[in-house]
């Protein structure tokens, strides 16, 4: 592009805070180029893919997933991240041209009905343990995997045996910060069969005691004039909350690392008012770490997706559902039941890629895989940065983002449409009596003595 057809950074600032005002639904005096994409304009996943897709339109520029020109890739991670951060991206890219992105576009069609296995996560209230062991063993999982149940809330916990496992990726298409491909030595741990649902997240909240509003809004709450506030997934139905109808097995979404790091504690019967870890460097928590969570999406061996190298499908995973331009009520949400058999991992672990994104334990460095660290026994970068580890992908993106390597983080306080979580324990102290014993079962035979 001649210099001389080049638009000055002003124009483009301009420019760009029209597109976000008119995408956004926002008035036009509310939009300035210092608004932070996140905190003020609460954007998630699915407005920031529209927001992109039309400045990239109106420009008619190429804004890379992935650049090897440093200057671009600083600025693309500046947090927190404004519209005049956006508009520099695309002032430095201007003569690039649109892309196709026929990953976003491609044709859809209603996706087939999933099989599903027994829900067993429960609403409600906790009342507190009756008995001293907190998890309740159950007969093989379908994998011949050892699993649990967890009493507070009815939560299926299937065993991830020690291994020395492969974390990272070197192959096309890595990004750097997939990069290298190590080894690992992982301890065994308990990790939620499936993410955590509306139903069992309303048991949290009602069992947690009196909560004030300013925590409710660290958790989950929104603004009253954010927005995304339509696609709440609960309600509060005077003193207890519940899930809305038809969403009771749906994944708890638009919640914080802060509200999945409370309920990781709460769930496994300790204190969850530390949930913030403000005083510590390595705060309480209960989340997977990167590798963990790695390594149970898709076993010690490297392979793109939880089932293997072959590209996914409809059937296999629910992912790239979103048409341009379109919008949804909180009934039309393409979102799967957290028991659907979807994005199955070996180990038996549902939704392990798509459907919703995940939060991790560990602060997201894209350099931590390079460091010594990354490669120590059970590693979890404890190092504060301004974002928290999310992996998986979900129902807004491409493929490629549910890669089994694929990372990268928001920040804590973020929450969107397309973002869970599920939690992970140790192993009982009881385990190996546990097993040794009789196993309950689900059936009603378990309980018939006669």
């Amino acid at each position: 592009m001649p210099e001389s057809e080049r638009l000055r950074l002003e124009d483009v600032e301009c420019k760009v805070c029209e597109i976000a005002s008119e995408r956004l639904g926002l008035g036009r005096e509310r939009v300035r180029p210092e608004s932070r994409i996140l905190q003020d304009l609460h954007c998630d996943s699915l407005e920031l893919v529209e927001l992109v897709m039309a400045i990239e339109q109106a420009f008619q520029i190429t804004l890379p997933d992935r650049a090897p020109d440093p200057v671009y890739k600083a600025v693309f991670t500046r947090q927190p991240f404004c519209l005049a951060d956006l508009a520099e991206l695309v002032y430095l890219e201007q003569g690039t041209g649109a892309p196709e992105r026929l990953d976003w576009t491609r044709e859809r069609t209603e996706p087939p009905v999933p099989s599903c296995v027994p829900f067993t996560q429960l609403g409600g209230r906790y009342a507190g343990a009756s008995r001293s062991d907190p998890l309740e063993p159950l007969e093989p999982a379908g994998t011949g995997g050892v699993q649990y149940r967890r009493r507070s809330d009815g939560m299926r916990c299937l065993l991830i045996p020690a291994a020395t496992v492969e974390i990272g990726c070197d192959a096309v298409p890595a990004h750097p910060d997939e990069q290298p491909r190590h080894k690992v030595e992982i301890d065994a741990f308990l990790i939620d069969a499936e993410p955590v649902s509306t139903t069992a997240y309303c048991r949290f909240l009602n069992s947690a005691g009196e909560t004030s509003s300013e925590i409710l809004a660290d958790w989950f709450v929104l603004d009253p004039d954010d927005s995304r506030s339509e696609h709440m997934l609960i309600k509060r139905d005077q003193a207890e909350w519940r899930p809305i109808t038809g969403a009771e097995r749906w994944p708890m979404i638009l919640v914080s690392w802060f509200g999945a790091n409370a309920y990781s504690l709460w769930a496994n019967g300790k204190d969850w008012r530390p949930y913030r870890g403000e005083s510590a460097v390595n705060p309480p928590s209960f989340l997977p770490s990167e590798a963990q969570w790695e390594y149970a999406a898709r076993g010690a061996a490297h392979r793109t997706f939880p089932w293997g190298d072959e590209p996914p499908t409809d059937e296999r995973m629910r992912y790239a559902s979103h048409r341009k331009g379109a919008t949804y009520t909180v009934e039309t949400l393409p979102l799967a039941d957290v028991n659907a058999k979807l994005g199955m991992s070996p180990f038996g672990l549902h939704h392990m890629a798509g459907n919703v994104w995940q939060w991790c334990q560990d602060w997201y460095d894209e350099a931590f895989y390079m460091r010594p660290d990354a490669s120590r026994p059970n590693p979890v970068n404890q190092t504060p940065t301004k974002t928290r580890s999310e992996r998986g992908g979900s129902w807004i993106g491409p493929a490629d983002l549910c890669r089994g390597s694929f990372r990268r983080g928001r920040p804590p306080q973020a929450r969107g449409r397309c973002l869970g979580f599920r939690c992970t324990n140790s192993m009982p102290r009881t385990g190996k009596r546990a097993l040794a014993g009789p196993v309950r079962s689900l059936a009603l035979r378990s309980i018939i003595t006669c």
